[in-house]
């Protein structure tokens, strides 16, 4: 791709992430569903390439705009496109950190640890068996880690009320 082309490319993305930040709808719904604005430029990808045939596609990382959707009257004519796609990854985002910020879910791996506590297993070694299981859910290692650390503590605190 040509160097012109690239700019281009760049400044249409930077176009969609300034709607999706600041236009007040999007900001709404972002807010209807607790996912924070710095989102969009934190963990939101925007590519934009040949589909064959499709318009749009996206997960929980990034939205991916067919090339032949891009032209003059895009931000008019096509942008819808873009919200369908933003509300997806929204709901991804909700999905992904929802999961542990279920009480039931939270319990369930504390209820777990303090089970493999109960069984004389030291925290390293629970450690290797649960968080595989935790840091699949997180995009951030470091919080994957502050999460089971957290959950240990409690499950120490349930262990030693077990113990008596």
């Amino acid at each position: 791709m040509n160097w012109f082309k690239k700019t281009n490319k760049n400044k249409v993305i930077k176009r969609i992430k300034d709607i999706l930040k600041n236009h007040p709808f999007t900001r709404k719904l972002m807010d209807d569903y607790n996912v924070s604005h710095n989102e969009i430029d934190d963990n939101l990808i925007i590519e934009i390439k040949d589909l064959y045939g499709r318009f749009a596609e996206g997960n929980g990382k990034k939205i991916v705009l067919d090339s032949k959707i891009i032209n003059k009257n895009f931000f008019k004519e096509n942008f819808h496109f873009v919200i369908h796609e933003f509300f997806h990854w929204i709901r991804r985002r909700v999905e992904k950190d929802f999961y542990f910020e279920d009480p039931e879910e939270i319990q369930s791996f504390i209820l777990a640890v303090t089970w493999e506590l109960l069984n004389n297993k030291q925290e390293e070694e629970i450690r290797t068996k649960i968080f595989p299981i935790i840091v699949k859910h997180f995009e951030n290692e470091s919080k994957a880690k502050e999460f089971f650390n957290r959950i240990f503590l409690r499950a120490l605190k349930l262990y030693e009320q077990q113990k008596g």
